[in-house]
């Protein structure tokens, strides 16, 4: 492929190391070449490793926040950085993910085969695949109250549109987001992209998923089980997220849903959907992962509160 985009590769990192290294093996591994590597650590002491790493690669930038600004504020930096010094696209990853070889090969030919036929592309991304499960994610789409994931098996093409992807994988037109509003650093982690996606989506442009381009990804310490019958499926994979984790999850999401249920004008279903995904978490959390229980209940519920009341910021501890 001719080489006439200039790619900056960026990484979220956080307490770490062999995962951060993993991750940039894996994109100085690609076929078409990155110019260079951003990472923002949040972790709370560097590590030699990428102190040393950082000395030893001229296109390898690693900048350290001990305070944590996390996925918000470290994305933010990076779009911005990208912008600055002239890239054509900043390429977005958390620590947990491992790209094939032609990942970025892949993404950028669609992209032109999509912008040829006249598609005001934001955002392309491949699939996810979780390392642990195996499960696939194929991105969602927001449907008057809620966001629902995209049933990517019943699509017969190689791509297909949808409102919002994971940061892991996504390629950024840095075109688009010179013109898209900011990310809310009020987010701090998750559903960070989720927003930032449909600021995209608000300004015309449009999010695509390569099927056969993957990205293999860690969702939390995942694993799948029996579903009780009160749950009318055979079975779910539990995360056995953080209390942490499940505090910035259910607020950023009660959040996001509900401002854009608000615009749509179903708000009130909204409400209702979110308090009973919020029981369907509980329950699993009782059955499920009985270590650190209540916390994880409390950070739920707590979330789901702030969530509705628009309480943003670094509000765990």
């Amino acid at each position: 492929m001719e080489q006439k985009y200039k790619i900056m590769a960026y990484i979220t990192a956080y307490e770490d190391e062999q995962a951060v290294l993993k991750c940039i093996q894996s994109l100085e591994n690609q076929s078409y070449p990155i110019h260079k590597i951003l990472v923002i650590d949040n972790s709370k002491i560097p590590t030699d490793s990428l102190l040393s790493l950082r000395n030893l690669k001229n296109n390898l930038i690693i900048e350290f926040y001990p305070e944590n600004i996390g996925i918000s504020g470290g994305l933010s930096i990076g779009i911005q950085q990208a912008i600055n010094e002239e890239f054509d696209f900043l390429w977005t990853f958390d620590q947990d993910s491992e790209t094939n070889i032609d990942t970025l090969e892949k993404l950028l030919y669609f992209y032109d085969l999509l912008t040829q036929a006249n598609e005001n592309v934001g955002i392309i991304a491949p699939l996810p695949v979780d390392k642990i499960t195996g499960n696939e994610w194929g991105g969602i789409v927001f449907d008057k109250y809620k966001f629902s994931e995209v049933c990517h098996r019943e699509k017969k093409e190689e791509f297909y549109e949808c409102d919002a992807v994971i940061t892991s994988g996504s390629l950024i037109n840095l075109k688009a987001a010179q013109i898209v509003p900011p990310l809310n650093k009020g987010f701090f982690i998750d559903a960070v992209d989720w927003e930032y996606c449909m600021k995209f989506r608000e300004c015309g442009y449009k999010i695509f998923v390569i099927k056969s381009s993957t990205l293999n990804h860690r969702f939390g310490d995942s694993y799948t089980v029996p579903a009780p019958m009160i749950f009318r499926r055979p079975h779910f994979t539990i995360y056995n997220y953080s209390a942490l984790r499940c505090y910035y999850m259910f607020r950023n999401h009660t959040f996001v849903e509900t401002r854009l249920a608000l615009k749509s004008g179903y708000i009130l279903i909204s409400i209702i959907y979110r308090l009973k995904g919020l029981t369907r978490i509980i329950i699993k959390i009782i059955i499920y992962e009985k270590q650190s229980m209540f916390i994880k209940i409390w950070a739920c519920i707590k979330g789901t509160l702030d969530g509705f009341m628009g309480k943003l910021g670094k509000n765990w501890n």
